[in-house]
C-alpha cells in the first residue's frame, strides 16, 4: 500500500531541461512519425516520468514499480512547446485512491518554460496490492 499522507505532496522542481530536436525526433520515430515532425503531443512523458523519480525511489512512499500498470495520461498544452524550448517539472502527488486492495496513484506534473505554465500532464498508475 502506497503512504497516503504524500497525497498533496509536491517533489522539488527538476533543474530546467532542453527539449532537443533529437530527442523529439527520436520519440516521434518511436511513434511511426517521421523525425522532423513537431514535438507529439504525448512527448512530455518522456521528461514527466524521470521528473517522479524521487517518489518513485522514495522507500517510506512504498512504490513497488515491480507492481505497477499504467493506467492512463492526460496532457493539457497552454502554448505550444518546440524543440529548444527550456523546461523545469514539478510533479505533486494529487491523489491515492484504493480499490479492492490496489492503489490508483495519480501524479499531476506541471511542465514550466520561461513564461510560466506551458503544460499540465496527469500520470495514473494501478499498483496491484500484496497478494500476501
Amino acid at each position: 500500500m502506497l503512504n497516503t499522507s504524500y497525497v498533496g505532496r509536491s517533489l522539488p522542481t527538476t533543474e530546467p531541461v532542453v527539449i532537443t530536436a533529437d530527442s523529439v525526433s527520436r520519440f516521434a520515430r518511436a511513434l511511426g512519425l517521421p523525425g522532423d515532425a513537431a514535438v507529439p503531443p504525448t512527448y512530455l512523458v518522456s521528461l514527466t516520468m524521470p521528473a517522479a523519480d524521487p517518489l518513485i525511489a522514495d522507500p517510506e512512499f512504498g512504490l513497488d514499480w515491480s507492481r505497477v500498470l499504467h493506467r492512463d495520461q492526460r496532457f493539457v498544452y497552454h502554448r505550444e512547446l518546440r524543440a529548444g524550448t527550456e523546461v523545469a517539472l514539478t510533479p505533486t502527488v494529487e491523489s491515492i485512491k484504493t480499490v479492492a486492495g490496489n492503489d490508483l496513484l495519480t501524479i499531476h506534473t506541471e511542465v514550466a518554460d520561461a513564461e510560466g505554465l506551458a503544460a499540465e500532464v496527469w500520470t495514473t498508475l494501478f499498483v496491484a496490492g500484496d497478494p500476501a
